[in-house]
Parts: structure tokens; sequence; C-alpha cells
């Protein structure tokens, strides 16, 4: 069973839309921007299920989209052989079927009086004879005892349910296996599916339990072999291992009326389990509970709760639950639609005049919003909303973590770890012009380190390029603010730290380093200079106490070790001396902490504080700013401003 075209030509902020799929499409994604309709798509199925009666019910907080004023809507879905035994036999029993193309069509139209509603027969010509034969599938599909339909919607939240004695008898009571009853819940909102999810399992392990202990106490009796067991959760166990390998379904518990699970050894109860674990656990026990084979299975928002790497298993798994059905996810996750494929993606656009969704065509058409996605990370269906920083720095050493914790208070906002300063420039620009291209409104801007520029040359950089250049040589070194340092280990006790000392002393360590970076950092040093590792190993060993009392003499140990050639050994040489004598002066500048490298020296001053490494460090004067506005940096305050004006 498959939707096989839905066809809007008027519904809410829909107008004149068509989307057509053919039968090698078992996985759907619905992809487009915030309010464009992804969720009302979703409803229209689902009310279509009930029409053609594949769902029991309908149950939608926005009504039955066949009900709203002025609409038309068309939904056609192809039903493959095995979706009903008793569709099944009549189509091998009646001529009347023959010419039936297995497709059956709803339309509704309610733009003027009367209401129309039509349910067809595909591949009938004569107009009446595919409308009653269409009415007569229908009432052999309300007779099927399968569920052919489920629908979770986003409203998905897991708080523990505190079970009263009344509702354990009655969920006792409830006949949970018997299908006419199975079908009939599975159209409810997730937040009641919920709800009875527990009860549930509760009521089906006591049953099985009942049942076990009954057949072993008769087996004793009778001198024969205890009954073997079979677990009434077998199958769920397996399916949510083959997601979450390391989460194991261990049972109901009675007594504490809750689910348990053992997660790497520790047995935790359903609501002591992460986002991520209830939210696979309840999903794969609605997928479990209904047995939903040959149907339709719809969710909403398929990300909720989980990271990137698990909606890509997540959604790989989602495609292989249903045998001969489709699977249709509204999505704003780059992941999913990876894992359903382009070509299975639907992308809805709105038209920027008449605000109206008009067009709803295939992710494949459409290359260049793959690639702004892939450049920034983000589906360009979905990201009007957000703000994107590219940053100059790498993923391994905690840059995006570190902007976000100095940003936190700027909402939608993503900082993007590019490398080196080049890199920022590159993807900045690359993106910049894919914008253009698809006509998408984005929100983005890029953060460099100052690193050995003047003030000067930052400020024309910045212009030039159109980003943003801190006020420092790099993001660490707005934690060695004197005052935040200062009241740190005052909050800590430590009335013995010379912030001044401490700085400089770790400064003097790396001088050497600092030297040979800043005098090789030029752009305007045109000539090619290679120290050498010889050459680069003995300045980046030299502190400032190795240096100060014989810089001509340091420098040219150093030029010697180098491999440059004779002519430029002198020019080199004079160079390093220059900015030696600017480093002398720079270090007993007020200016030091902003000039210095920053992550050495944070490292090396967190140790005289008393901490342990330089996060623990990060996050006291993150907490210290976040007590008034008049501890923060004005450097800080200069990047916040410009982040939240992007």
């Amino acid at each position: 069973m498959k939707i096989k075209r839905i066809e809007v030509p008027k519904w809410r902020n829909f107008e004149g839309i068509a989307i057509d799929l053919s039968d090698d499409h078992p996985l759907v994604c619905i992809v487009g921007a915030n309010g464009t309709g992804k969720s009302h798509l979703l409803e229209l199925i689902s009310a279509a299920a009930h029409h053609l009666g594949l769902s029991a019910g309908i149950e939608i907080p926005r009504g039955n989209p066949f009900e709203d004023p002025g609409h038309h809507l068309v939904v056609e879905v192809n039903l493959s052989a095995g979706v009903s035994g008793l569709l099944d036999g009549a189509v091998n029993r009646q001529d009347e079927y023959k010419d039936w193309d297995r497709t059956i069509v709803v339309e509704s139209r309610r733009t003027e009086h009367p209401h129309i509603f039509e349910t067809r027969a595909g591949g009938i010509q004569d107009h009446q004879e595919s409308i009653r034969l269409g009415q007569h599938i229908v009432g052999l599909l309300r007779g099927s005892q399968d569920v052919h339909h489920v629908s979770l919607d986003a409203d998905r939240a897991y708080p523990r349910r505190k079970l009263q004695t009344h509702e354990m008898v009655q969920a006792f009571d409830t006949d949970w296996d018997n299908p006419s009853y199975r079908r009939s819940r599975s159209f409810h909102p997730t937040d009641t599916l919920y709800g009875e999810w527990i009860k549930y399992c509760l009521a089906r392990e006591n049953r099985a339990a009942n049942l076990y202990y009954q057949g072993a106490r008769r087996a004793a009796e009778n001198g024969v072999a205890a009954p073997e067991f079979v677990d009434t959760f077998g199958t769920y166990r397996a399916s949510l291992r083959e997601v979450m390998p390391h989460l194991l379904f261990a049972g109901a518990d009675q007594e504490k009326k809750s689910l348990l699970f053992d997660t790497s050894g520790m047995e935790l109860r359903f609501d002591q389990l992460s986002g991520g674990e209830r939210e696979i656990a309840f999903l794969i026990g609605q997928i479990d509970r209904f047995g939903l084979k040959h149907g339709l299975f719809l969710l909403d928002e398929p990300e909720l709760h989980l990271n990137p790497d698990l909606v890509r298993l997540w959604v790989t798994y989602l495609a292989k639950t249903v045998d001969t059905g489709q699977v249709w996810l509204a999505t704003h996750s780059l992941e999913a639609v990876e894992a359903a494929g382009q070509d299975a993606t639907i992308l809805l656009e709105r038209n920027k005049h008449s605000k109206k969704v008009e067009s709803a065509g295939r992710l494949t058409n459409r290359p260049a919003y793959s690639a702004l996605s892939r450049a920034v990370g983000t589906p360009a269906f979905s990201m009007s909303e957000l703000r994107f920083i590219f940053i100059e720095g790498e993923e391994s050493i905690g840059e995006r973590e570190r902007y976000r914790q100095i940003c936190k208070q700027i909402e939608n906002t993503r900082f993007l770890e590019c490398g080196s300063c080049n890199e920022v420039l590159r993807r900045l620009a690359s993106v910049r012009q894919l914008a253009t291209t698809v006509e998408q409104d984005i929100r983005v801007a890029g953060v460099i380190d100052r690193d050995w520029r003047s003030a000067a040359r930052a400020s024309r950089f910045a212009q030039e390029n159109n980003l943003y250049v801190l006020p420092v040589h790099e993001v660490e070194n707005f934690f060695l603010h004197p005052e935040t340092i200062r009241g740190v280990a005052q909050q800590i006790g430590n009335n013995q730290f010379d912030y001044s000392e401490s700085l400089r002393a770790a400064c003097d360590r790396r001088a050497g380093r600092w030297i040979i970076q800043a005098a090789l950092f030029n752009s305007e040093w045109t000539e090619t200079l290679d120290l050498g590792a010889g050459g680069r190993a003995l300045a980046h060993d030299m502190s400032w106490l190795q240096i100060k009392d014989d810089i001509e003499g340091a420098m040219r140990r150093v030029a010697v070790e180098s491999v440059a050639a004779s002519g430029l050994r002198e020019k080199l040489i004079r160079r390093l001396c220059c900015y030696a004598r600017v480093y002398a002066r720079r270090r007993l500048a007020p200016d030091l902490r902003k000039i210095c490298e920053g992550k050495e020296v944070l490292k090396q001053v967190c140790k005289d504080l008393g901490f342990s490494n330089s996060v623990a460090v990060e996050r006291a004067a993150i907490k210290y700013w976040s007590t008034s506005d008049v501890f923060v940096p004005a450097e800080v305050s200069e990047l916040r401003a410009y982040v939240g004006s992007v």
C-alpha cells in the first residue's frame, strides 16, 4: 500500500500543488521551512486513510481536512496484493474487478455548495461504475481486522505517569490482542497512545506470566517438562536492540507500575532513560504494538529528541518496518533526507508574494538546495529562523562549544568550525553564492581570530571580507580578562593568586614561539622563508629569559638552523630581532592578555589558579559573567552584539 498521488488545487495555505510518487518509494520525506504545511499533509493522508476504510477513526487537532471550507483535495492510493484478505478474495472471485488497476482515489471539493465527495476505483472508465466499485472496496477495507494506518504527531513528551489502581484493573480486563480493539486504537494522538502503552505492556506482561506459571504448575503436577518460555515482547526487544544496541527491555514491573530497561548493565525505569532512548523505546513500542506491515506509517519530526547520527540509523530502520506499505516523515533533518534519498524527498516552497505554498517538487530537481544544506550542515529548507556563524578553529578542540557558551543567550545560532581563516572565507563566499542561487534568505556570517594583525589591518580585513575579526588574538583570550580571573580566584578562595605575574610568566615561557609566528604572519613579508624543523624547534623552546639579554644572538641561532637562502638570512635575522623588541614592549603593556597566544597561556594560568584544566576555568568564567552584566568583558559584549545582529 502506497500513496501514489496527492493533488491540492486549493486547501489551507496550499494552492495548485501535485505530488506524484512511484511504487519504489517505501520512505517519503516532506521538507520545507516552518509554516509550509508539512504536518498538514500528514493530516490529509490520515483523513484519506479514514475515508478509504484504512483507519477506524480520525482524531486530528485541526479537524478533518475534508470538512474545511473552500478546499479541493485529491489523494490516490495503490492497494497492492496482500493488504487485505477480504479485498484479495473479492478481486480473485469477481469479474467486476478485472479492469481495476488496484488504485483508489478520494476526492473532495468544497469550494462551492454542495460539498462533492467521491471515492473512485482506478482503471474503471465509467465514472459511476468507478464510484460504485470504490465504495465497495472501502467497505471491504473497513471489514479488515489488520491495522493499515498509524500516525504519530510531534506532540511527544514522556512524563512519568502514576497509574491508579482502577486504571490497572481496567488494563488487566482489556483484551489488548483483540484485532478489532487494536485497530480501533491506532488512529489516536501520540499523547493518548503513550498513556495506553504503559498499561498495555503491564497487562500483557502480567497475562503472559500468569499463563506461564499455570503451565509450569500443570507440568510439575503431571511430571513432564515445563513449558518453554516464550517472550511476549521478544520482537520488541530485538527491534529495540537493532536501533540501540546498548538498550535492553528488561520487562514490566507490576509493583512500580513502570517499564524497566537495562542500559549498559544499569537497570532504569522508562522515565529515567535519556530523551533519545525514551523516544526510540516508545516509537518502536507503537510499531510493535500495532504490527503495521501493509499500510501507511506517518511520523512527524522523526528527529525529535535524537542526535543526527541516531536519526540516520532510526530512519533507515523505519524504512524496513512496512513490508508492502509506506513511511511518511515530515522533517527538518538533513540525515532523514539522506536516508530517504532526494528523489523521495518532497520540498514544499512558499510563493514570496502570495505566501501560498505553490510548489511541491522533488529535491532532486533542486540540487543547489542540497549543496547549501551540506555547506551549513542544516537543511536549506528549514534554515530561515537560524543564523550560521563560520568560525576559525577545529571541532576537536571544542571551538564550537566555546562560542556557543559565550553567546548562549543568543537563540537560534549555530557555530560551525572551518579550520583555517582561508576556509572560513571560502565557505562564507560559497554559502552566500548558493543562497543567492536558490533565492534563500539566510543569516550567515564569519568570525576569525585576530592573530598577529594590527588593529588597522584587522579592521581593513573585516571590511574587505564582510566578516568579524575578534578584538583579541583568539577566542580563549576572552577568558584571560583580569577582572574575571581575579573574580574566579576570589570565589575559590585563592587569595594568593597574582594575575599579572601569572600571565606574564606564562607568556614569557612561549616568547620564542610568539616572536617567530608574529614575524612570519605578516602577509606583506613576501619572501618565502622556511625555518625548517630545526629552526622552529629551537625558537619554540626559547623563553624570554633565554632571549632578552642577547636578542640578536638568539635570533641568529634560529636563523642559522633555518633553510633560508643566505641572501635572505640577514633579512630574517633583522625581522626576528624587530619582533623580539616588539615583544619586549608588549609584555609590559596593559593589553598583553589580548595579544598573547590565548589557548596555551590560559592552560598555564589555570594551573597557577588551581584548576585542573582550562575548560574548568572557562566554565567558571562564563558562570561569573552570568551573575551580572558589569562582569562581562567589553570584547565579549562586542562579539555578542555582532552575532545578535546577523
